[in-house]
């Protein structure tokens, strides 16, 4: 009988596609950052809550790994399943210079992987094919790439990873393993010790221990690959990479109205925005950070982003998942008026009754968690530019010439 259609009985038109179809070209690059595989994957573990170790579920995962060195370049762990935003903060990572990353995990292990992608080759899914980001590779000057439908094998690479970082997984207590075969009677959920923050940290050094192991194809390790061919390729870093994060953020097209930009029932203000309140009836791009919608930004004339914070200054910072947890309580009352006041009030509320709550429901836990995470930027925003008084008689300070108000 023909070994094609043995394979495609038994196991389906998928795995007899993957061992018989022809394979076609090659993803191949001779410098560093010429061609960049980006992809998700649930990661085989489930995690726990940081207030009582009880299990939320399994984390996300976005890697990026550069074609001529194996080098992994990027990465981005949430409990969300994959989005714009996990494309965008993944991104970020992978161009950004990794010295503040290193001096946060306590390692010196070298990552010298930095700079824009000339090349991104994803697949298709629904996040990579959205207009926002092809945009946002376009404004950067990335070009990208997408698979041909039903042809595994041309990601292969980033496959190959995948496969790599979550047999390092497995090794975790709360593993699921691969299969359920290889799972057996092992109590996944009973097991689980991590969380999210605790496996953030513990997948960046496993990251480093990746780039800096042997490879078996490059018969070295990734970083001395990437060292050896780094005075050949000219790193390009954008010269503002907040700019750069934000041009990746999910967005929404509104007006500019007197009393400022209106994005899910909350009016954002900048003073920035006076001189453009009715002076013509078209919308403009306003992007957001699903984490923390505290603030926007406005795409104005000649591409000029600003920043609009809440006008409401009594609204606590929140993010899309507890907004849309609060409109739906406040729908499920029959009630459909929902200005700022009430939903401040009710994010206030459902925030004390989740700290105070002793047993919570594994959602519940994973709010908690997301909003851990809010902190957590919030913490790292305010040690960088965060709003500060500022000694304009001492000397000793630097000065620069943009001032952020």
């Amino acid at each position: 009988m023909d070994a094609r259609e043995v394979l495609r009985a038994r196991s389906g038109a998928k795995a007899a596609r993957q061992k018989f179809a022809a394979v076609t070209g090659a993803n191949s690059a001779e410098l560093p950052l010429q061609v960049v595989q980006i992809d998700h994957t649930p990661a085989d573990v489930i995690l726990v809550d940081s207030f009582e170790r009880k299990a939320i579920g399994r984390p996300w995962v976005t890697l990026a790994i550069d074609i001529a060195t194996r080098m992994i370049t990027g990465y981005h762990v949430s409990l969300d399943a994959p989005s714009r935003l996990s494309i965008a903060l993944c991104l970020t990572r992978a161009v950004a210079p990794k010295a503040g990353l290193l001096a946060e995990l306590g390692t010196k292990a070298p990552w010298p992987a930095q700079g824009k992608p000339h090349r991104i080759h994803v697949d298709n899914g629904s996040d990579f094919r959205s207009g926002v980001f092809q945009a946002a590779c376009a404004e950067w000057g990335i070009e990208l790439t997408f698979r041909p439908p039903g042809s595994p094998h041309s990601g292969g690479h980033i496959e190959r990873l995948i496969g790599t970082m979550m047999g390092a997984v497995h090794l975790l207590p709360g593993t699921t393993q691969s299969t359920v075969a290889a799972k057996g009677n092992y109590d996944s959920e009973g097991k689980a010790a991590m969380t999210l923050a605790e496996f953030d940290v513990w997948f960046a050094l496993e990251i480093c221990r990746y780039n800096n192991s042997i490879h078996s194809s490059l018969g070295c390790t990734p970083v001395s690959k990437w060292e050896a061919l780094s005075g050949e390729m000219a790193s390009d870093i954008p010269f503002d990479m907040d700019a750069f994060r934000v041009s990746f953020l999910p967005s929404e097209r509104r007006q500019i109205r007197r009393d400022g930009i209106h994005l899910f029932k909350i009016r954002y203000w900048s003073d920035t925005l006076v001189g453009h309140i009715g002076r013509k009836d078209s919308t403009v791009v306003v992007r957001y950070d699903p984490r923390d919608l505290s603030s926007v930004w406005v795409e104005l004339e000649a591409g000029r982003s600003v920043e609009a914070r809440y006008r409401n200054l009594e609204m606590p910072p929140m993010s899309l998942w507890e907004y849309r947890e609060a409109r739906q309580y406040r729908l499920a009352q029959g009630k459909e008026d929902f200005d700022e006041a009430i939903l401040a009030e009710l994010i206030h509320l459902q925030r004390k009754i989740a700290d105070e709550s002793q047993a919570l429901t594994k959602t519940e836990r994973r709010s908690r968690e997301r909003r851990e995470v809010l902190k957590t930027v919030d913490q790292a925003e305010s040690r960088s530019e965060g709003l500060r008084a500022v000694d304009t008689g001492d000397t000793s300070r630097p000065l620069y010439k943009v001032e952020r108000w």
